[in-house]
């Protein structure tokens, strides 16, 4: 694999206290690898045998949860920890939108009103040092003094990245959006209005709480 990491540079859509524009820079993704790329990684490098990964990574997909909900945390040397997050569940209000749970009384609080939000990871330093200590350079995609912009895709490349991605998760947020294509805000919601529009959309669009969330049509 290569060892030079790609950035671009954006302006912050906010100035600083004096008024000037500041920049930050993004690392910039060429696409979202998945469980296959992975597999063949391995068959052509023959680092390990594909089949014995496959079962490796169901089994210990397995065992976080098992762990997690068995109220512990689940440190893997060397990667790092998984740890869950819990928050109060989302129910309908009077015209159907879902919001999350607001509480005046601890004692009105009961396990009904708990929910999963999320697993958190937090990386060892064995394996951020992987990162850091390996000769990896970095270049500007972009070019030195030029500011970048939203990455570059077909409608094709948009459809097929999004149906790989939905076929794992129910739905997809502006945000999730933004991050997965490398996309700012702006064409990220360009593509979300495009694909809910016309005689056939690909998606719909609802509101979850305060988030509007697309799901395949």
């Amino acid at each position: 694999m290569s060892k030079t990491i790609q950035f671009s540079v954006h302006r912050n859509p906010l100035k600083d206290a004096d008024g000037k524009v500041t920049f930050q820079v993004r690392h910039e993704n060429f696409y979202t690898a998945r469980r296959k790329d992975l597999m063949h990684h391995l068959q052509v490098h023959n680092t390990m045998n594909p089949e014995v990964m496959e079962l490796a990574l169901n089994v210990l997909a397995t065992e976080i949860v098992d762990f997690l909900t068995d109220n512990k945390r689940l440190h893997l040397e060397g990667i790092g920890t998984f740890s869950l997050k819990v928050g109060f569940r989302k129910r309908p209000d009077e015209d159907g939108n879902l919001q999350k749970l607001q509480f005046t009384n601890a004692a009105d609080i009961t396990g009904n009103d708990v929910a999963i939000e999320t697993i958190n990871f937090a990386p060892d330093k064995a394996l951020l040092d992987k990162l850091n200590n390996n000769g990896y350079h970095f270049i500007n995609k972009t070019g030195r003094g030029n500011v970048g912009h939203s990455a570059s895709y077909t409608k094709a490349q948009v459809v097929n990245q999004l149906n790989a991605y939905l076929d794992e998760h129910s739905f997809i947020t502006r945000s999730q959006m933004k991050s997965l294509f490398g996309m700012t805000q702006h064409m990220a919601l360009k593509w979300l209005d495009e694909l809910v529009a016309g005689p056939e959309p690909m998606l719909v669009c609802s509101k979850v709480g305060n988030s509007l969330v697309y799901k395949r049509k």
